[in-house]
């Protein structure tokens, strides 16, 4: 979020205002979808082809991260207008009522978010003109910035886990995209470190200034990474994984590394175990390959 600190008014957001007036209201809720594994706890809601992810990642709700799955058929609402943080989470909050999982929040001064509820669960409650604060982090989509520092513009978020710079109802969402709301350490000094650098949909490079963040991207599901890999004496290659218990992943390989053309090798599975061992055939010798394994939830 974006505060007024020190009498000046920065690129602050009022995301989660007045928004349940229309959730009250008698509607049928679909059956929830819950998948927990050691590390966080994945709730299912909706239907389509679409899934885009409304999380919490603060101690204080649950020790596991809560990852929110919006499942939706068009990335465009029935006006035309693009899907958003705002759909996202007012599709999170209407499913959700009157369920273990229901999602609530309250706020303070500005109407500044001060904490979230998740069923019985409130989390720990902060003051949005101090620090730390709750703090809107995106991935993939894109957003509309209004009032950056070189003028309104657009931009492509990426693979990577970045504070928005702007409201959650000009971030528009895509395939697979990421909203993570947490607690983070704020401030603002007007030092050269509070001002972000943003590459616009034309390439160009566009600033906005709204403070400090301290700390690093939340983390929501712990990814595998590679313990060992040897030729057997078969020719075949054993690669061994870490892995979550009740984490979903899946094996993708690729022949090289200069675009990204990742496709599957093997289905989804769920692991059991705290490593995963394949054993990979070597009948062509002529043909490089590359595998990497992937957490899906």
């Amino acid at each position: 979020m974006r505060h007024p600190i020190s009498g000046q008014t920065l690129h602050w957001r009022t995301p989660l205002l007045l928004i349940f007036g229309a959730l009250i209201y008698t509607h049928a809720h679909a059956t929830l979808s819950v998948t927990e594994s050691s590390d966080s706890i994945t709730i299912h809601l909706g239907s389509g082809s679409n899934v885009s992810y409304l999380a919490f990642a603060e101690f204080s709700l649950n020790s596991k991260s809560i990852i929110y799955a919006w499942h939706y058929d068009s990335l465009t609402n029935s006006d035309g207008s693009p899907r958003t943080g705002y759909d996202l989470f007012n599709a999170v909050a209407t499913e959700t009522t009157g369920s273990t999982w229901a999602l609530s929040y309250s706020t303070g001064a500005y109407g500044l978010t001060t904490s979230f509820m998740i069923g019985s669960v409130n989390s720990r409650t902060v003051d949005p003109l101090s620090s730390p604060v709750w703090t809107y982090w995106i991935q993939g989509g894109s957003e509309f910035v209004e009032f950056g520092d070189d003028g309104s513009f657009s931009f492509v978020v990426g693979d990577s886990l970045i504070i928005s710079p702007a409201n959650w109802d000009t971030r528009y969402l895509s395939n697979g995209s990421y909203d993570i709301w947490t607690i983070t350490p704020f401030s603002y000094s007007g030092a050269p470190s509070d001002t972000h650098a943003y590459t616009d949909i034309s390439g160009q490079i566009q600033t906005v200034t709204y403070g400090t963040y301290e700390g690093s991207a939340p983390v929501l599901k712990t990814p595998p990474t590679v313990v060992s890999s040897r030729i057997l004496t078969d020719s075949k290659l054993e690669i061994v994984f870490t892995t979550v218990q009740g984490g979903i992943y899946q094996l993708e390989e690729q022949e090289d590394l200069k675009t990204n053309g990742w496709h599957e090798f093997s289905s989804p599975f769920t692991a059991m175990e705290t490593h995963k061992t394949f054993i990979l055939p070597t009948d062509q010798p002529s043909k490089r390959g590359f595998f990497r394994l992937i957490r899906k939830e």
